[in-house]
């Protein structure tokens, strides 16, 4: 239900591998991903992530 949920808010979003730590931290660890009154900021939370310098080298 919670990816279901985040997918709709956030779209086709994929982490690069040097990413995945952080996403799977933010993902399994954060009160706005774990609460589904949070749901909504979880997904800003991803999608900021993905967009970051940090995921976005290649």
């Amino acid at each position: 239900l919670k990816d279901k949920f985040i997918k709709h808010f956030t779209g086709p979003v994929t982490f690069s591998a040097e990413c995945s730590k952080h996403f799977h931290r933010l993902y399994h660890n954060t009160r706005d991903c774990s609460t589904p009154a949070y749901y909504k900021r979880c997904a800003r939370l991803l999608t900021r992530l993905a967009v970051s310098p940090l995921c976005s080298q290649t």
